[in-house]
């Protein structure tokens, strides 16, 4: 392929943890590659929790100094009310990693963005994928900003761009939908002090999850189905009304006002294959995850650290690489569908329920 200024060896589609941790992987491998996000900065995005046993890979990706910097939190535990009316706490001071850590997304976002782009590689910020096409011979990607458009040329292309999984579906690939649950997510600020950790409590029509996010404001999330979700008019009633529901929650999060409310996919998806001949997907494009597994962003720098490795051996002549990905994505994808199951199965006090008879239903019927 003949070399010009838009012309890599690899191109990456979303500048999120995945993205930037296939492409810190590549650059690693001596690899030349770009990055194409299309927000010119990271946008504000709830905060999430990275487990003590994460890290090795951390480490490993070279950004476990990031994490440890001040602006994100000590997690030191969890307290779940699942199963039984009890309040249950699980704390990391037997864990031999130690505490995890709450991560201000927004920061950590900047920071990986910050390491990639000191590496001097290119990286297309502000830019929107417009087309894919695919051949034999080379892969070209079109972007384009307010002001340009761009035609990247490259021999391999990596989907990063979480769920929506927009390469692929360029490329003609599909993901599939094994469940509707939704997340209800919205913030909102307390008096009381917040301890640095997230408290999750089932309900009758799903289950609340709520972390740290400021000094004095608190992420909420409540996930349901989508056929449960009422409309825009009468959602604040209903969330109040299912806050109230809960045992522990609703002792200690009271007269709250909810302003700004998102709803967004939260259930598990995949590709049926997560490569092809010069493509392969990364975090959430491959693999979505139920937020209950805590799969979320260990996940995502998993996938690029892995999904990197793969594409590199696959670029130095070792055909096998991108199917050795896929294996091993696809065992860790099984059995975090067993695990889930198992999970929900433990809720028994609402059997009956539309929300928890339909999850486990749903979910059943795919593993």
């Amino acid at each position: 392929m003949e070399k010009d200024k838009y012309t890599y060896k690899v191109v990456i589609v979303g500048g999120g943890p995945a993205g930037i941790a296939t492409a810190i992987t590549l650059l690693s491998k001596g690899i030349d590659c770009c990055v194409v996000e299309a927000h010119k900065t990271p946008i504000r995005k709830s905060g999430e929790a990275i487990p003590p046993n994460a890290k090795p890979l951390l480490k490993q990706l070279g950004i476990l100094s990031l994490v440890e910097n001040e602006k994100h939190k000590v997690y030191y535990g969890n307290k779940s009310c699942w199963g039984s009316d009890i309040l249950e706490q699980k704390e990391f001071i037997a864990d031999k990693f130690g505490h995890g850590f709450l991560l201000d997304r927004l920061y950590f976002e900047t920071q990986l963005q910050d390491l990639y782009k000191n590496t001097n590689a290119s990286f297309y910020s502000g830019y929107k994928l417009k087309k894919v096409v695919s051949n034999e011979k080379e892969v070209s990607t079109t972007i384009e900003n307010d002001s340009e458009t761009i035609k990247l040329k490259s021999n391999f292309i990596v989907d990063a761009t979480g769920r929506k999984a927009s390469v692929c579906r360029h490329l003609g690939v599909q993901k599939e939908t094994l469940d509707s649950q939704f997340a209800i997510t919205f913030n909102v600020k307390i008096s009381n002090n917040i301890p640095n950790e997230i408290s999750v409590e089932a309900t009758k029509n799903g289950w609340w999850y709520v972390a740290p996010f400021t000094e004095n404001e608190i992420t909420m999330m409540f996930f349901t189905l989508k056929e449960i979700i009422p409309d825009k008019e009468n959602i604040e009633i209903f969330l109040q009304k299912e806050l109230q529901t809960t045992i522990h929650l609703s002792k200690i999060i009271k007269n709250i006002k909810i302003e700004t409310i998102k709803i967004m996919p939260a259930g598990t998806s995949c590709l049926q294959i997560p490569y092809g001949k010069n493509w392969l997907a990364v975090g959430d494009a491959a693999y979505s995850f139920d937020p209950i597994s805590s799969y979320g962003i260990t996940s995502a720098l998993a996938s690029g650290f892995y999904g990197g490795h793969a594409v590199a051996d696959y670029l130095n002549g070792k055909e096998e690489a991108l199917e050795v990905y896929r294996y091993v994505m696809e065992n860790a994808f099984q059995a975090y569908l067993h695990k889930l199951i198992a999970h929900y199965e433990v809720e028994k006090r609402w059997k009956q329920s539309y929300f928890w008879m339909n999850r486990l239903e749903m979910l059943k019927t795919k593993c």
